[in-house]
């Protein structure tokens, strides 16, 4: 072979050779979890750190951990050794199953209820501790955020701008509106930071309605279910701010979390990626005649105060239809 074949050769496989091992250490095998005051999610993916994109989700799966109940039926604002001891167990499951993807790092977040028990950190460090993961305790703001951008990576359309969405994520203890903007040339985000979720309006319905405190579920609400509504409507009036008014009304609204993307979804004929606020409030005027024993899944207690929930907050920001999208904060906790 002449002398300048042999360096042209040389030089391709050199160029070849580095460009297949940038892109194999771009390559990655990662594991998110997002504990929330309701259950323990968990997702293995191939993702390219280096475009800032999940490839190929590998595996998911959830288990309901009661985390919120348990935290309001206890007298010292801590979470009891029974349900850490019954998190813990999930989360064993959960991340011995992921275990089998060989992930690179096993990361994830706690939200409200770990914030406000007073055990709650030491809860989750004790967590990550025993089952050797990653965890961190996260603000209601950086759970918006993240919640953001696990929606944005779950639409996987790069023609969609920040600008043209409003995401709305619904758990447990507390719920998030998000929304970007540019101001003077900066991007800003409008975030809403709701106390308002399933399992406190769940909780409000049983206390404060029904008087019946002790009571697992509200299960039928029945003719209660206007009073749920009003009292929705006037929380929302009350405590959403005029930005995210202004940002709901010229953007896509999609919904992410355990709510719209499992409880609401469900209940709805053909589990739909879109409703409209007609379609919710029809669906919730038959369901709330129905008792525990009518409904299926491990989040009948919460199932159908979820869709007066949302209701209530789709008539009062004046939200015609929501857009699910399959997604938690573990799409964000896997990117980052």
């Amino acid at each position: 072979m002449r002398p300048f074949a042999l360096l042209a050769v040389t030089l391709f496989c050199s160029l070849f050779f580095t460009a297949a091992a940038e892109a194999d250490a771009c390559q990655l095998i990662r594991a998110g979890l997002d504990i929330d005051s309701g259950s323990t999610k968990i997702a293995v993916a191939r993702v390219d750190v280096c475009k800032h994109r999940i490839e190929k989700m590998l595996y998911q799966d959830q288990r309901a951990v009661p985390y919120n109940d348990a935290l309001s039926a206890a007298s010292n604002n801590r979470l009891s050794p029974a349900i850490i001891q019954q998190g813990e167990v999930a989360l064993q499951q959960l991340v011995s199953n992921a275990q089998r993807y060989h992930p690179q790092r096993i990361s994830g977040v706690t939200t409200a209820v770990f914030r406000r028990a007073s055990n709650g950190p030491a809860v989750a460090a004790a967590l990550a501790s025993q089952t050797h993961t990653q965890l961190a305790v996260i603000s209601q703001q950086q759970e918006a955020k993240l919640g953001f951008l696990s929606a944005k990576a779950a639409l996987n359309d790069p023609t969609i701008r920040d600008q043209q969405l409003l995401v709305w994520d619904i758990g447990g203890g507390s719920m998030q509106m998000t929304a970007w903007r540019q101001q003077q040339g900066q991007p800003v985000a409008d975030i809403y930071q709701g106390k308002l979720a399933s399992v406190t309006l769940k909780n409000f319905i049983l206390t404060v309605l029904k008087n019946t405190p002790d009571a697992a579920s509200p299960n039928p609400i029945g003719s209660w279910w206007q009073s749920v509504l009003r009292f929705v409507g006037l929380f929302a009036r009350n405590d959403v701010s005029p930005e995210i008014l202004q940002d709901v009304a010229g953007r896509r609204v999609i919904g992410i979390g355990g709510v719209h993307g499992f409880s609401i979804r469900n209940q709805l004929a053909g589990k739909p990626q879109h409703y409209s606020l007609a379609t919710l409030s029809a669906l919730s005027k038959q369901q709330v005649w129905k008792g525990d024993s009518e409904l299926t899944g491990d989040y009948r207690a919460t199932d159908v105060s979820n869709l007066l929930l949302v209701e209530g907050y789709m008539r009062e920001l004046k939200i015609d239809g929501v857009t699910i999208v399959n997604a938690s904060l573990i799409q964000g906790v896997l990117l980052q």
